[in-house]
């Protein structure tokens, strides 16, 4: 009897061990995938943790897919971009019928409109997508090596407010209420599609990823030994974070100097000036596009109006760092 008891336990724990390694397939060690291709000009950089190569490959392709289709959307560069077709269109219909037509637009697309008027009445206009046309004339000035004339600023400023253009959610429509208004996603479409990669991955089974957009990131739980990223304006430092997001903004790249001043690329919209403060501004928010966003916004509001626009983003984060 005791010997038939014994023999059973011993069946039994051999199940139990049996079953355990077939509902835990984790001591199979998760490989490091890394990907990277220039999008947005900017590289894009894709890194999994998982252990199935083809798996990681496929999701991977379709996330690189749909950032190459919202570049190809919201583009300023390119005429043909739904973005620049946008104000053609409503600068046609302006000149033919002198009235600012409703112009439907792709769910992509309004999603970032939806979330940038969101952005620019919450920061009293510090972040505002209808800056294009000043934007246009600092990239000029940099081409041309000599600073915009105060005149040129001054027509360019006449385009530039949040009251000139207006959304219909349900139509999923928009209106340019002004003709010449452009948009400018700079300060947020990169976070939008680092968002957009990074929920296609995880749609495909795969927690341990980070997507990378030239420095703004969406990390989601951490490998073995963490995150470790570098900062840009300290090759020796290295911070570690997880299912966060983060973007940094300042001139440390993008500059023009004009008589002993150098003007950021970040462009206050009151102004039409970019910033002068050396300041590295950085955000940790719960994902890339708020981050994105409000690292613009704070760029130009400063350490103590920053203050008051993060109340109404209670999970998110603002460093900024005086460059010396």
């Amino acid at each position: 009897m005791r010997s038939g008891n014994f023999m059973s336990r011993m069946m039994i724990g051999c199940l139990t061990v049996s079953a355990l390694f077939l509902l835990f397939p984790a001591f199979v060690r998760a490989e490091r995938f890394v990907f990277e291709r220039p999008e947005m000009g900017v590289v894009f950089r894709i890194i999994v943790h998982a252990d199935d190569a083809a798996a990681v490959e496929k999701a991977v392709n379709e996330a690189f897919g749909h950032i190459r289709r919202l570049n190809g959307m919201m583009s300023d560069y390119d005429e043909d971009s739904e973005l620049m077709q946008l104000s053609q269109r409503s600068a046609e219909a302006f000149d033919k019928t002198g009235e600012a037509p409703w112009i439907r637009v792709s769910g992509d697309l309004f999603s970032v409109l939806e979330s940038s008027k969101r952005f620019a009445e919450l920061s009293d206009g510090a972040f505002d997508i209808t800056v294009a046309p000043v934007v246009r004339l600092w990239r000029r000035a940099r081409r041309m090596g000599e600073p915009p004339k105060s005149e040129q600023l001054a027509r360019a400023r006449e385009l530039v407010g949040n009251e000139l253009w207006e959304l219909d959610k349900e139509a999923q429509s928009v209106r340019l209420k002004k003709k010449g208004v452009r948009f400018d996603l700079g300060g947020i479409a990169k976070g939008y599609a680092v968002d957009r990669a990074f929920e296609i991955l995880q749609a495909a089974g795969f927690d341990t990823v980070l997507v990378d957009a030239g420095g703004d990131m969406r990390v989601g739980k951490a490998p073995q030994g963490g995150w470790k990223i570098g900062l840009q304006e300290s090759a020796d430092t290295m911070i570690s974070f997880e299912n966060r997001a983060l973007a940094a903004s300042g001139d440390t790249f993008q500059f023009v100097e004009f008589e002993g001043v150098r003007y950021s690329h970040i462009i206050d919209p009151k102004t039409g000036f970019g910033l002068t403060m050396p300041l590295i501004v950085r955000v940790f928010a719960p994902t890339a596009c708020e981050a994105d966003a409000l690292a613009s916004a704070c760029s130009v509001l400063g350490t103590e109006k920053s203050a008051a626009l993060l109340k109404g983003f209670p999970e998110a984060e603002v460093e900024f760092t005086e460059k010396k």
